[in-house]
């Protein structure tokens, strides 16, 4: 029964290798493809790029659409809700910093959505170190991945999972997931703040810092493990 776990066990360590090796490429691949993109930026650093966005949503019902919304929605002064909506398109300008304006018109039995949102401009520069902080932070992955590689091989190769190199490697591992994970908090707000109108601020993922807070505890667990199989074993 033994050997059949541990066989189990070295089945999944040389998956996990091999596909360790798959993300390491795809890593690998990414790096490059962002050095690049960094490169291509630096040509044409003083220039800004200006974005408009546009978007449509119809709403089409074969009844009765908007009296079956009176019968949920109710507004002060409005009998009908179809009265708010024109044949040519009413035009609103919300209270909102990303949405220029709202079009609303009638469409069979049903209504037409389109929305603008406001210009946007993104400078180069930011694009450029949002770039730069991806390229460490893909790095970041790029170690890790090869750290996991590691202990995939141990385990592939192990007589027992609590082996003292098995937990090493998976101690390594951890490790490398701190400066991983605080990279990705400032790839994540680099890209977040492109525009030139928004402000760089670090957003903390809980989510991911409570996944390193896991695979510590693994890693605590396995190193009691080892212990206990190495006190086991000298008394035997």
């Amino acid at each position: 029964m033994g050997n059949k776990r541990i066989k189990k066990i070295n089945t999944a360590g040389t998956v996990g290798y091999v596909i360790c090796i798959l993300l390491i490429i795809g890593s690998i691949a990414c790096m490059v493809g962002v050095a690049i993109g960094t490169a291509g930026a630096a040509v044409v650093s003083s220039e800004d790029i200006n974005v408009s966005i546009s978007t449509g949503i119809t709403a089409d019902s074969k009844g009765d659409f908007f009296g079956k919304l009176n019968h949920f929605i109710k507004m002060d002064g409005v009998e009908d809700l179809s009265d708010l909506i024109t044949e040519d398109g009413k035009v609103f300008t919300p209270d909102d910093k990303d949405i220029s304006e709202i079009s609303v018109k009638k469409q069979g039995n049903g209504l037409a959505l389109n929305a603008k949102f406001g210009e946007k401009k993104f400078t180069m520069k930011r694009i450029i170190f949002s770039l730069t902080v991806t390229f460490f932070y893909l790095g970041a992955i790029t170690v890790t991945l090869f750290m996991l590689k590691a202990l995939m091989k141990a385990l592939k190769e192990c007589d027992t999972p609590f082996s003292a190199d098995v937990v090493t490697r998976m101690n390594t591992f951890a490790k490398w997931l701190i400066p991983t994970t605080v990279l990705h908090i400032f790839n994540s707000s680099a890209w977040g703040s492109v525009g030139s109108d928004s402000s760089f601020s670090l957003t903390l993922n809980l989510g991911v810092v409570m996944l390193v807070a896991v695979v510590f505890l693994i890693v605590y667990i396995f190193r009691y493990g080892a212990d206990l199989q190495k006190e086991s074993d000298e008394t035997l």
